[in-house]
C-alpha cells in the first residue's frame, strides 16, 4: 500500500478502488515518512492554498477543483493526475455536503471512504445491498473520514461498524 523512494521527499500512497479524495489526502499526509501535520500544511507545500482544507472536508460546493491544483498534488503524491480525478465528484455530479455516509459492511472489510457514497444519485452500497448511513445509528453523531480510517466503531460512542451493519437497512 505505501512505497518509499530515497529519492522522493513522500512516501507513495496508492489509491485505493473508488477511494474518496479526503480519504486518500488522510492516508497520504499520515503515511510513515511524509511527515505532514494538517491539510492546511499540505496547502501550504503544494501553494494551492486552502483548498486541500475543502477536499480532506468533501466540500466542493458545486466548484470543480483546478486543474493546477491537481497537477500540484499529483507532483507531489505521483499519482497520475486522471486517477486523482477519478476521486471527486465527476461533473454533473452532486454530492451530500457535511455528511460522511459509510457502508458499515464495506468498512470492516477494508476501512476507507469511497467517493461514490457522497453522491446524491447513489442511494445504498451495491455490494452489499445496504442503505448507506449518515451517521452513527447509536449516537448520531457525524462520521468523519479521518476517523473512519483509524477505527472500526464509531468515535464517539464506541458502537462497532460490526453492530451497525445489523442496523443497516437494505435497499
Amino acid at each position: 500500500m505505501y512505497t518509499f523512494d530515497p529519492n522522493h521527499p513522500y512516501t507513495i500512497v496508492h489509491p485505493l478502488e473508488g477511494e474518496s479524495i479526503a480519504s486518500f489526502l488522510y492516508r497520504f499526509r499520515q503515511a510513515k515518512g511524509n511527515r505532514i501535520s494538517s491539510a492546511r500544511q499540505l496547502g501550504e507545500i503544494l501553494e494551492v492554498g486552502t483548498v486541500i482544507n475543502r477536499w480532506e472536508d468533501l466540500l466542493f460546493g458545486g466548484r470543480k477543483p483546478k486543474q493546477k491544483q491537481v497537477e500540484a498534488l499529483s507532483k507531489a503524491t505521483r499519482v497520475e493526475v486522471d486517477r486523482l480525478w477519478q476521486m471527486f465528484p465527476p461533473k454533473g455530479e452532486q454530492s451530500q455536503p457535511n455528511t460522511i455516509r459509510i457502508c458499515a459492511a464495506c468498512c470492516l472489510e477494508d476501512s476507507y471512504h469511497r467517493i461514490a457514497w457522497q453522491f446524491h444519485s447513489t442511494a445504498g452500497c451495491d455490494r452489499h445491498r445496504l442503505r448507506l448511513l449518515p451517521r452513527c445509528w447509536a449516537c448520531e453523531k457525524d462520521f468523519s473520514v479521518e476517523a473512519l480510517l483509524k477505527e472500526l466503531r464509531c468515535v464517539h460512542c464506541g458502537m462497532s461498524f460490526k453492530s451497525m451493519v445489523k442496523k443497516q437497512k437494505p435497499y
